[in-house]
């Protein structure tokens, strides 16, 4: 794996100093990827990186601004799911401020009780296990890809403001790593199209620069709703490594790490894409 020259040498100084639990801050991360892809895309706005790969593709730009095709069916089908009653009478929606609205753009988030990154599809399934329901599938875009394109929907315009506190550092550095680690037959690591390839194109498709990917979950393809975790394992399997298992601990770390280096652009739910 080739870092960065500034991450290269602090990951040689953390290697020397690894006994006193040596972490590159998630800003300095930040900040260093952004200065790379600044360098890399200049004629790339800021605001641009929430389109992700529609950034550089005048037919998927068009597709951002309009209605995706199938949305309504799976808008309805979540908020069906997020409205239904449960035995004692109250709902999903009775479980987030607000009801659900604007609270996506605070997501990840490290639980310093249980130690942990808490994504949003766990959120979900935590209101569901605190009422004694049966809690839902994440690799299901039926079921909980639904629940997340119209909870995500309902934070449309929201700024992501992910925090890594200090405790979660170690949480955020993993992600990172595995991000920037090689895997499977093709030798790729998610950086390599998504930090040094930034902008180029895998077959007939552009590629996404890795600040923004956060930006515009679920996408909408052939009618079905793709959660990002979802469009992480088939990554994997386009690389030749076998992907994580659906709301493993290895995707929520990625998510976190990718959360919060997309921090101050705007969420946008549902965007069509084609089919791979």
């Amino acid at each position: 794996m080739r870092f960065p020259e500034a991450l290269r040498a602090l990951a040689l100084a953390c290697a020397m100093l690894a006994a006193t639990g040596c972490l590159a801050a998630a800003a300095d991360v930040k900040n260093e990827i952004a200065a790379r892809l600044r360098a890399q895309l200049p004629s790339l706005a800021p605001g641009d990186y929430a389109l992700g790969s529609a950034a550089f593709d005048e037919g998927l730009r068009a597709g951002s601004d309009a209605p995706a095709e199938g949305a309504a069916e799976v808008l309805e089908a979540g908020r069906r799911i997020w409205a239904r009653k449960f035995k004692n009478g109250r709902t999903l929606a009775t479980c987030f401020p607000n009801g659900g609205r604007r609270v996506a753009g605070n997501y990840p988030q490290y639980d310093p009780r249980l130690k942990r990154i808490v994504t949003l599809e766990m959120a979900v399934n935590q209101c569901l296990k605190s009422h004694n329901e049966p809690l839902l599938d994440q690799g299901d875009p039926r079921s909980m890809g639904a629940v997340m394109a119209y909870l995500r929907s309902l934070s449309n315009g929201q700024k992501l403001a992910v925090r890594v506190p200090a405790a979660a550092e170690p949480r955020f550095e993993d992600g990172r790593r595995l991000y920037f680690t090689r895997m499977g037959q093709r030798n790729f690591a998610c950086a390599s199209c998504h930090v040094q390839g930034a902008g180029r194109r895998f077959g007939d498709q552009p590629l996404s620069p890795a600040i923004g990917q956060a930006t515009h979950w679920p996408v909408i393809r052939a009618g079905a709703p793709i959660t990002m975790h979802a469009r992480i394992r088939e990554c994997l399997e386009l690389m030749g490594a076998a992907p994580f298992p659906a709301g493993a601990e290895e995707l929520n770390r990625i998510e976190y790490f990718l959360a919060y280096l997309s921090n101050g652009l705007p969420l946008k739910a549902n965007v069509a894409r084609p089919a791979r």
